[in-house]
């Protein structure tokens, strides 16, 4: 048996004399699905609030008009047709010139227990199961990237003088779906027993992970949740507007699942020796050291498979010995000088200053174990 419900609610905050968030929560088609989505206005005091809402009847709309199609295409093309109308409309009205927003929005399929993901800017998408709160959409801005890839903690990141300076925007240009740079697309599995949360950074600003979890795990009702996450944001100062959407999904179902969904670990690959495996066991000091000199190599070669995978655009920081990346961000296009940001920039640094061996001195490395593992293979 399966059961989801859904509750979400916009406020002014305590520092602000308009509100240019808005939000959407409902059933989409039928009971199979869901739209989320929390929309947070930028450009002034009318053109935020305007941006917003046409964002939110854009997205409606368009989803409403095509019941058919791959659900992750439909998402990510209702965005883009609600990024195209803002562009218009400031081309319209001078007055509006500066108007856009930023937002999450999901889309839930509960008969592939699915969720699609349409991501924009520095509004935020969470999934909380089993007690932890995981992050699923990553801030397009600079101070949000740092946070992302641990080079600044959460309260850091809070009280950074440039934690709004963001670098994508709904509205500032004509787009097509798939252009560079432009949406984060993303599929998610649905976890049984678990609450979806998209948010503007009104709460995330001010409220922590853990007060966040804290309250999702309470024993109140989903709107009782959705008031108390932003009557929090409002006693911590209420410096913006202030939205929360909260989908829960309750089921019986038993399904074995990862507990963190954001981060897969992925480990260099090692070659195995060439040739079969002889039937008499070689000698076991001789298997010790098979294993110690395997270890070395796979640490060695992991460069190699760190620097490989970081000539293609991503989002994670890239340790030395492991890569810890969502897998579905595996298959990105390839970095070009026109597409390098502030966000890259940081990245490159963050990982030329995690190199402890040149790239030659690798080679050197992998040439000598390769050696040693060539006259342990041969010997008796």
């Amino acid at each position: 048996m399966q059961k989801i419900s859904f509750s979400g609610n916009t406020d002014m905050g305590r520092q602000r004399t308009n509100n240019e968030d808005a939000f959407v929560v409902q059933y989409i088609w039928d009971k199979e699905h869901v739209l989320g989505v929390a929309i947070d206005g930028v450009g002034g005091y009318e053109g935020g609030e305007v941006a917003a809402a046409i964002a939110k009847n854009e997205i409606v709309e368009y989803l409403e008009k095509y019941p058919n199609g791959e659900r992750i295409n439909l998402l990510k093309q209702a965005v883009t047709e609600a990024n195209n109308k803002i562009f218009e409309e400031r081309q319209k009205q001078p007055k509006l010139s500066q108007m856009s927003c930023v937002l999450s929005a999901c889309l839930v399929e509960l008969d592939k227990k699915q969720i699609n993901m349409a991501h924009i800017g520095d509004s935020r998408f969470y999934q909380f199961h089993n007690g932890e709160l995981t992050k699923l959409s990553h801030d397009h801005s600079y101070v949000g990237y740092r946070e992302d890839i641990g080079d600044l903690s959460e309260e850091a990141a809070m009280n950074h003088p440039k934690r709004n300076e963001i670098n994508r925007l709904l509205g500032d240009q004509h787009h097509n779906p798939d252009d560079r740079d432009f949406l984060e697309i993303k599929t998610f599995p649905l976890l049984p027993n678990s609450i979806l949360l998209l948010c503007s950074d009104g709460l995330t600003d001010l409220v922590t992970k853990a007060e966040i979890s804290n309250i999702l795990n309470q024993n109140i009702s989903l709107k009782k949740k959705v008031q108390v996450l932003i009557d929090l944001a409002n006693e911590k100062g209420g410096k913006d507007n202030i939205t929360v959407v909260l989908i829960d999904y309750q089921s019986d179902e038993v399904v074995e699942v990862i507990d963190n969904v954001e981060n897969v670990n992925v480990e260099a690959p090692c070659k195995k020796l060439n040739g079969e495996i002889p039937e008499k066991q070689k000698p076991k000091w001789l298997w010790t050291l098979l294993i110690a000199v395997f270890t070395l190599l796979a640490g060695a070669s992991s460069g190699w498979f760190a620097n490989d995978y970081f000539s293609k655009k991503n989002e994670k920081n890239l340790p030395v010995d492991t890569v810890n990346v969502p897998n579905h961000t595996l298959d990105t296009e390839i970095l070009s000088i026109e597409s390098l940001n502030l966000a890259d920039t940081v990245a490159v640094k963050q990982y030329i200053q995690n190199l402890n061996d040149t790239v030659r001195a690798r080679e050197q490395k992998i040439e000598k174990l390769k050696n040693i593992i060539q006259t342990l293979t041969t010997a008796e």
